[in-house]
Formats: C-alpha cells, structure tokens, sequence
C-alpha cells in the first residue's frame, strides 16, 4: 500500500510537472504569436510607407514630364514670339493648373494652338474681317476676362493687360476649367469656348446637335502636340 501511494504521489507530481510545462509553452506561444503580430503590424506599416513613397516619387515624375512637355509645346507654338522669361512663366502656371485641375496640360496648349497658333498679340476676326475682340494666347474678351479675373485678384482694364500672356493665359484656363466643370466633359465645354456658353445651353435645352468641327480641330492639334513631343523626346 506503501508503494501505490508513492506511485500516485509520484503521478500527480508528473501531471503537475507537464501542466507547467504545458503552461509555460503556452506562455511562450502566446508571447511569439503577439510579437509576430506586432512585427506583421511594422512590416505592413513600413510597406505602406513605401508605397506612398513610390507613388509620391511616380506623382513627382509626371510632373517632372509634364513641366518639360508644356515647354517644348511653349517653344513650338510660340515660335519665339515669347521670351525665354516668358516662356518659363507661363510653363509654371500651366504645370500648376494642371496639377490643380487633374488636367493634361497639352490639352489646355492645344487651345492656344487653335485659338491662336501661339501668337500672344492675336487678335480675333468675324468672318466679314471685322475684329471680333478676342484677343491674346486664348483668344478672351475684354469682359469676359475682367469676371474671370477678379477671382484671382487680377487687374485687367484694358486690351493691353489682357494681352499679356500670363493673364491671358490664366483667365483663359480659368474660364475652360469654370466650362468643363459646367458640361461635365471636355467636347461640350469646348465647343462652348467657342460658340459661347449660352449658344450651347440652347442647343442643348432644344435638343440640337451640337457642331463638333471647333471640337476635332482642337483634339488634331493635341495629337500633334503629343506626337511633337514623343518625337523630341526620344532624339527622332
């Protein structure tokens, strides 16, 4: 009887032995599932980073092609008729609108090109050869381009101011901005630049087509603007 006591004794000591044991690699279990969990949570953190680093480095890169693709346009339509000074001002204001706008850039240049083949001192004509009163880069009136200006805080009283191609250029894109936000869409909103914006309303009210060509000669001018600059920057 002796013996089969110490015999339990000794079982209950064993059991309480392997539920330590059992405890401990439990503990420790727990303790390496926590730590994995926590090195899971900084890779994922250290990831995410990364990620918004490259995508910040790819947004940085398309701006980088974007600045140096509204120059070479600048330089081609221009033409020299603007100075380099000018050339680079009017390169940073159309970078940042585009920024600000999510808006290719080339498309705004592709106005210039049809509005005014880049000649900062165009001036408009009606068919009968009577000067229509718009003028510059984008072709703006004189009213138009002192609504348009005022929100930027922009002094324009007189044909001269407009003339200048940073203003010009500002109001311009302020106003096809203001037009695309209206229409929803690029084509409405430029051939409203064109005909006019309350020409378009009524043709749309009565559920009149509207005339397209204005529309296709800008999209021609864009695309060669864009073959313009693949051809240069690729040395061809």
């Amino acid at each position: 009887m002796q013996g089969v006591k110490s015999s339990i004794r000794i079982s209950k000591i064993s059991f309480a032995v392997l539920l330590l044991f059992c405890f401990a690699a439990l503990g420790l279990f727990v303790s390496y599932w926590f730590a994995r969990q926590a090195e899971i949570r900084e890779l994922s953190r250290q990831e995410s980073v990364l990620r918004g680093e490259l995508e910040q480095l790819s947004a940085i890169g398309k701006w980088t092609i974007d600045y140096v693709k509204i120059n070479k346009a600048l330089a081609y339509l221009s033409k020299n008729r603007l100075t380099e000074e000018q050339r680079e001002m009017l390169t940073e204001q159309i970078w940042q609108i585009s920024r600000s706008y999510a808006t290719d850039p080339l498309l705004i240049l592709s106005v210039v090109a049809q509005e005014s083949h880049g000649n900062p001192n165009a001036r408009g004509r009606m068919q009968s050869g009577a000067y229509s009163g718009a003028l510059g880069l984008m072709q703006i009136k004189l009213e138009t381009a002192k609504k348009m200006g005022a929100h930027f805080r922009l002094s324009i009283e007189t044909e001269a101011d407009l003339l200048k191609p940073e203003i010009n250029v500002t109001v311009g894109t302020a106003y096809l901005i203001r037009l695309i936000s209206k229409y929803g869409n690029w084509k409405d909103a430029l051939i409203a630049y064109n005909l006019g914006h309350s020409a378009v309303d009524r043709m749309l009210e009565s559920g009149k087509p509207l005339p397209t060509r204005y529309y296709e000669h800008v999209i021609s001018k864009y695309q060669d603007l864009t073959r313009i600059n693949f051809l240069e920057t690729n040395g061809l």
